[in-house]
């Protein structure tokens, strides 16, 4: 039976939002270096306040999976045209609760890029200059403020936790596991094997725990701590 078409109206609706808003901030050589500064200070605050999780030899593959993978400095135009390729036959192929997940994760994605252009918009106008962009716990503290938009962070957050559950479940099936296995080869052949390997590796990561709920509420309750501490 085929999934409902709004699934995949879904999937291409998120995904199209993220992918705009990286050709936007990639429209202009200043763009692009702010939005790469954004990220890189945001992924080195991550890393620094899940330091803990990070070192965990239970933990540490998922935390990685998270800080440097769904949210990531990387350029991903070859994953972006990887998912562009194959929607139609993620949709036809992979199991509600996966594409469901998929969504959320691509909905996170459009998030995290509108927020990140919004933060630089702020912390370029507290420098106004040529030079690249210095960002320091106080710029980033009054940026963070004056950006507002706190319902979005807090969506950010709930997405994280929604995301985190969802790959704990699916990381029991092993009918997922024996799928990701078979898909190996042709997502090579087909010229999406940068998507594929990022699904395993998600998979992986949250098998090796063996259980993720509390890897889930430390993530959420840290990021919701963080949140707390810079809005007030």
């Amino acid at each position: 039976m085929a999934k409902p078409t709004s699934v995949e109206s879904l999937l291409r609706s998120h995904f199209a939002a993220a992918r705009s808003e990286r050709t936007s901030a990639a429209s202009t050589v200043g763009g692009a270096a702010d939005r790469l500064a954004v990220r890189t200070w945001q992924q080195t605050r991550l890393a620094t306040t899940h330091a803990a999780l990070l070192k965990s030899p239970k933990y540490g593959p998922a935390t990685t999976f998270f800080l440097t993978e769904l949210y990531s400095a990387a350029d991903l135009t070859q994953r972006d045209a990887d998912i562009e390729r194959v929607i139609k036959i993620l949709v036809k192929f992979l199991p509600d609760k996966a594409l469901h997940t998929l969504a959320a994760a691509l909905e996170m994605d459009a998030l995290s890029e509108y927020m990140d252009g919004l933060m630089a918009v702020q912390l370029r106008a507290a420098q106004p200059s040529n030079k690249s962009l210095v960002i320091t716990e106080a710029s980033y503290l009054a940026a963070y403020r004056a950006m507002g938009r706190f319902d979005l962070r807090l969506r950010q957050i709930e997405l994280t936790e929604d995301i985190g559950l969802a790959l704990d479940k699916l990381s029991r099936l092993p009918l997922l596991r024996r799928l990701l296995r078979m898909m190996s080869g042709p997502a090579q052949m087909g010229g999406v094997g940068s998507l594929h390997a990022f699904l395993e590796r998600g998979y992986a990561a949250f098998a090796h725990m063996g259980g993720a709920k509390e890897f889930i509420n430390a993530i959420v309750t840290q990021e919701r701590e963080e949140h707390d501490r810079l809005a007030r």
